[in-house]
């Protein structure tokens, strides 16, 4: 037997579980950790002050086994719930389940055999996101993208920062004195600050977690607000102040400041994304504006100015690697330029949409808000490209409307139908003239309302590949994909000829240019693998970085 076991004389594993309000789920995830082929454990519930059925179930579950052990406090929030579990833990390892998930049989069995193989302090596997309103699972990789490890500081940058999904010592814990903070996002707040102190992370490539997604009075759904429906207008930020302070008390900040700053607005970036569509306008200028303000405060030296982002979903990818702030309410898909260079004197009816990141989209290209936001933001860059020209548009009256995929799945407003147009074929020499002259009114327009902005057009095309690092296959509509990218160049030009102080990257010739086939969101010509994306995004952040810094080009 292990001498650190023998001292010890309690569990190996000790599995902590917050619990508030899950009743509905508890059962579900209780019985996969009894199904665990793993079994030298003990299971910690913490009963938040629950309203509901839950602490009758976790009395049950303690009644029915002896490794049970339940905690009934007041409610105080995940993050306390999770520290307290900590300190009553007796196990050698700790494992972070959340009640509403559920695991694989050999969940605790291979994430302690690694740790006990290597002697490492953490090791995390792969996830299933479940998405609970339809059942549909997605793999989501933990420790690689496209098969390649992430390094250290990657993982710390890019890992899911969720404290289930993983295993770690508890005397990690313990001996830096590792507490989450008491605020939103605490996993965030500690999970780059935990793989730092570790020194490496072992990654299991099997998806042994199942967690699930869009489950009602989530935290997420509610779009974290108090009990009160105020949102929270320090949302993550106090989750990356408190990262930062931790990083300098364990004595770790000058070794990755640099890293820091690249974590922080990573995770604002997505935390941002998350609320976009969720929160009133008024609500999520405030978020933005205190996101600006504490960046600026914390890393002034890095690029903290708003900037616009026009064109395909790809582009949003891109730049969200950038050490930036990535502001949604800045960005416009799924429309083209002529959609925004129409008459005003149509006026077109709103439509639902069951995705609402579409509808927001939608909805602003029927109001033409881009100019609006040109003169809300006052962005200093716009960062474009012309993916999504290359779909159909309607002429209804003096407007023009992007026929693009974005509109599948609405939902017409009542008996309110869309009005009938004529449709002007993507390439046409109709379409062809209708964009050329909304492109110079466009640029005319941008550069009177906004003459200090600086443009930065991305060539980007539908990719003909698709594969991953060891092979890659043309897509079987490879001569159509040419066909659009023909016409995708042709407006390049144009708007280059239009533009001709405009920053331009011409990606497409690069290597990784080819699409994830196993990419989440769909491996569809317009969308390119993260690899590509990462890289596409230090090239851009070095241009800008010479501009900013008063070099030539």
């Amino acid at each position: 037997m292990n001498t650190d076991r023998q001292k010890n004389r309690g569990p190996e594993v000790s599995v902590i579980m917050p619990v508030y309000n899950v009743g509905a789920y508890l059962d579900v995830c209780m019985e996969s950790l009894m199904a665990q082929t793993f079994q030298d454990m003990e299971i910690l519930l913490i009963n938040d002050g629950s309203t509901d059925d839950s602490p009758a179930r976790c009395r049950s579950w303690a009644a029915r086994d002896s490794r049970v052990r339940v905690t009934d406090r007041e409610n105080g929030g995940v993050a306390s719930a999770r520290n307290l579990g900590v300190s009553l833990a007796r196990g050698r390892y700790i494992a972070f389940v959340d009640p509403d998930d559920w695991l694989d049989p050999t969940y605790l069995d291979k994430l302690h055999s690694r740790l006990e193989e290597t002697g490492a302090d953490y090791a995390e596997c792969d996830l299933w996101r479940y998405d609970n309103r339809t059942g549909r699972k997605i793999y989501r990789s933990c420790g690689s993208c496209m098969g390649q490890a992430y390094t250290l500081r990657e993982h710390m940058k890019y890992g899911p920062t969720a404290t289930y999904k993983s295993m770690s010592r508890r005397s990690l814990w313990e001996r830096w004195q590792i507490r989450m903070p008491s605020c939103s996002f605490e996993s965030p707040a500690v999970y780059a600050l935990v793989i730092a102190l570790s020194g490496r992370v072992e990654s299991i490539p099997e998806a042994l977690y199942y967690y699930r997604r869009f489950r009602e009075n989530s935290l997420i759904e509610t779009g974290y607000a108090d009990r009160e429906g105020r949102p929270d207008d320090r949302l993550g930020i106090d989750a990356m102040a408190y990262l930062v302070s931790e990083f300098r008390r364990c004595g770790l900040y000058e070794t990755y400041k640099d890293t820091l700053e690249g974590v922080v607005k990573y995770r604002l970036n997505d935390i941002l994304a998350m609320q976009f569509h969720r929160r009133r306008e008024e609500d999520f200028r405030t978020l933005v504006r205190n996101c600006r303000d504490y960046l600026g405060e914390a890393f002034p030296q890095g690029h903290n100015e708003p900037y616009i982002t026009w064109g395909g979903y790809n582009l949003n990818r891109v730049l969200t690697h950038m050490d930036w702030l990535h502001d949604p309410s800045c960005r416009f898909n799924f429309s083209s330029i002529a959609a925004v260079c129409g008459g005003e004197d149509t006026v077109l009816p709103a439509v639902r949409h069951r995705n609402r990141y579409r509808q927001e989209m939608l909805e602003r290209e029927r109001q033409q808000s881009f100019w609006r936001v040109l003169e809300d933001a006052r962005p200093e860059w716009l960062f474009m490209d012309l993916m999504e020209e290359r779909f159909d548009l309607l002429r209804i009256g003096t407007r023009y409307l992007t026929a693009s995929d974005a509109r599948e799945g609405r939902i017409l407003a009542g008996d309110q139908e869309e009005p009938a147009g004529e449709r002007l074929a993507c390439g046409s020499q109709a379409w062809r003239a209708v964009w050329t002259r909304s492109a110079e009114t466009f640029v005319r327009r941008i550069r009177e309302r906004a003459p200090r902005l600086r443009p930065v057009i991305v060539e980007s095309l539908l990719s003909e590949r698709v594969g991953d690092l060891e092979s890659r296959e043309a897509y079987p509509e490879r001569e159509a994909i040419r066909e659009t990218n023909a016409v995708l160049r042709d407006f390049y030009r144009v708007l280059e000829d239009l533009w001709p102080e405009a920053l331009v990257l011409r990606p497409s010739d690069d290597p990784l240019y080819f699409t994830d086939r196993k990419y989440e969101y769909g491996a569809v010509p317009s969308h390119l693998n993260e690899l590509f994306n990462r890289k596409a995004a230090a090239q851009l952040l070095a241009l800008t970085d010479k501009i900013k810094a008063g070099g030539q080009l």
